[in-house]
């Protein structure tokens, strides 16, 4: 889901200001990371555990409706630790974007003689429930992108990201590239709550804005999450998809580049692009290559 990526790009380049969000002490002090459980290949959101050992927090996002979300959250949880001898504090908060999300989590609890004194009690934290204003006393622009999420209408929404953006450009102390990172991942979060949304209106609302040339837009271009004109260009294509393998999986064998270079069709590019996006290693990617283009006997 396009959410989960933009939670994930979220979290794991501005982690202390989401912890700060969360309510954690001295959340400068954690580092983040994405875990997988190699037993089972259980992926969980993000874990930050404290520099000094001695704490951490997984953070579990959930945007949709699922009965089991908090068995996997404990599952998860109890594998963190016994994979990594973890002995330290352990803290699990579960964010929800709507309430009706949260009710749909069943509650579990582990029953010992007709006793349920080992309940799994995380705690809650629910955008849709959130006043806009509990996330702006916080002064954190690296927090500005979640705003789309709280509390407001659509129209609402809409109405105020131009100030949201505005803010983040006039913001002190950040990078160029921090600063489009920023406005990205609001473009994408805006187009969570305003459907329907071209990539020429994302651009127009932020005022001086190319969303089309950032990953994440590019990203949510393929995904058909918004509209982008500038991807049905041939040429565009093919570079969004020679700068995503590049940027994964550099440096690319010849035969990767003719492969690419002998594509003409637009709308086999977009389909490379989705694929590659799912890849996670360089066979994922070869094979994603082979299944799209025809293992190079497509006759381009």
């Amino acid at each position: 889901m396009a959410t989960d990526k933009l939670f994930y790009r979220l979290l794991k380049s501005y982690a202390a200001a989401v912890l700060k969000l969360l309510g954690i002490a001295n959340p400068e002090d954690y580092r983040a990371s994405s875990f997988t459980f190699k037993e089972i290949e259980n992926r969980r959101d993000m874990i930050f555990e404290k520099q000094d050992g001695e704490e951490a927090v997984l953070l579990e996002t959930q945007g949709y409706d699922d009965d089991y979300f908090l068995h996997k959250t404990v599952v998860g949880a109890m594998l963190y630790c016994a994979q990594n001898n973890f002995r330290g504090r352990f803290h699990v908060i579960t964010m929800f974007l709507e309430p009706s999300q949260h009710r749909a989590a069943t509650r579990l609890a582990h029953h010992f003689d007709g006793s349920s004194g080992l309940a799994f009690q995380p705690s809650v934290f629910i955008f849709g429930q959130k006043d806009i204003s509990e996330l702006e006393t916080l002064n954190d622009v690296r927090l500005i992108p979640l705003y789309p999420l709280c509390n407001l209408t659509a129209e609402q929404v809409r109405m105020l990201a131009p100030q949201w953006a505005a803010k983040i450009k006039a913001a002190a102390g950040l990078t160029e590239k921090t600063s489009v990172d920023l406005l990205a991942l609001l473009g994408g979060f805006v187009s969570q709550r305003v459907k329907n949304l071209s990539v020429a209106e994302i651009n127009t609302i932020f005022g001086d804005f190319k969303m089309e040339d950032t990953t994440v837009g590019q990203e949510l271009i393929a995904m058909g999450q918004i509209k982008g004109e500038a991807l049905g260009r041939l040429t565009t294509l093919r570079e969004d998809v020679l700068d995503l393998l590049t940027t994964r999986w550099n440096p690319l064998s010849k035969n990767v580049l003719k492969q690419l270079g002998s594509v003409d069709d637009p709308v086999v590019l977009r389909s490379l692009f989705r694929a590659l996006l799912q890849a996670k290693t360089r066979k994922q990617m070869q094979a994603a290559l082979d299944a799209v283009l025809g293992n190079g006997k497509n006759g381009h």
